[in-house]
């Protein structure tokens, strides 16, 4: 006979799942209104730290936001909310040894694929709008932060051809966590036109609809600034 292990739970995580299942059957509709703190507390039977806790869990999972009248709203989790979750522990990962390699890694075989994917799937109106990004990025050259910007621009413009969320709401964690690797890789002398020219090889591909173009120009062009990020850290030293 198989058996599964009874997990033990808090209370505050039991009120938590009741609440939330509530909300994706509906019965609490994105937009209304959670009980009172008073009335949880009845209905469930518990305490006020409980209550509390449960709020907070529910919070951080984004099915409620908590309004400066201290009204608590049901929303809906998305994308970007469940990433920013991720957050802290993409940060200890990136401290750890290895952790930049494998991020960068990670970053290279997503934006590649992101690429290959615009290129299918791209209309004349996507191509346009990624036009105009790289035309931004062109113009920024001379100012180095502005530079930077526009580099994150125009990858997540990139990321949202096709419409997917989990597409640009990954491409803004990921541009958030290793933005250090960008601000140090574009001081390296050259680097900035570098990377703008690989930026015309990946809007070219993608403007003549050729995938397996546009996979080989993003790889190409991340791992050029692993390794310039490299050399930007040895200046540093």
């Amino acid at each position: 006979m198989l058996f599964t292990r009874i997990k033990r739970r808090k209370v505050h995580e039991d009120v938590a799942e009741q609440i939330e299942n509530q909300i994706l059957s509906g019965i609490l509709p994105e937009g209304s209104s959670l009980p009172s703190e008073r009335n949880l507390m009845e209905a469930f039977n518990v305490g006020r730290p409980a209550i509390r806790e449960a709020l907070l869990l529910l919070q951080r999972s984004g099915f409620i936001r908590i309004s400066n009248g201290g009204r608590t709203v049901v929303t809906r989790p998305t994308a970007a909310s469940l990433l920013e979750q991720l957050s802290g522990s993409a940060r200890y990962l990136l401290s750890s040894a290895g952790g930049e390699l494998a991020f960068q890694d990670a970053r290279r075989i997503f934006e590649s694929a992101i690429a290959r994917n615009a290129a299918e799937v791209a209309t004349t109106e996507d191509i346009e709008r990624l036009g105009n990004f790289l035309v931004k990025n062109r113009d920024a050259l001379p100012d180095l932060e502005a530079f930077e910007r526009s580099d994150v621009a125009f990858h997540l413009a990139l990321a949202e051809i096709g419409g997917n969320p989990v597409f640009s709401a990954l491409h803004a964690a990921i541009a958030e966590w290793l933005a250090l690797q960008r601000h140090i890789s574009l001081r390296v002398p050259g680097v900035a036109v570098s990377a703008y020219r690989s930026h015309e090889e990946v809007y070219e591909a993608v403007a003549s609809r050729n995938p397996e173009a546009a996979w080989r120009a993003m790889d190409k062009h991340l791992r050029q600034v692993a390794q310039q990020f490299e050399m930007g850290k040895k200046r540093q030293d």
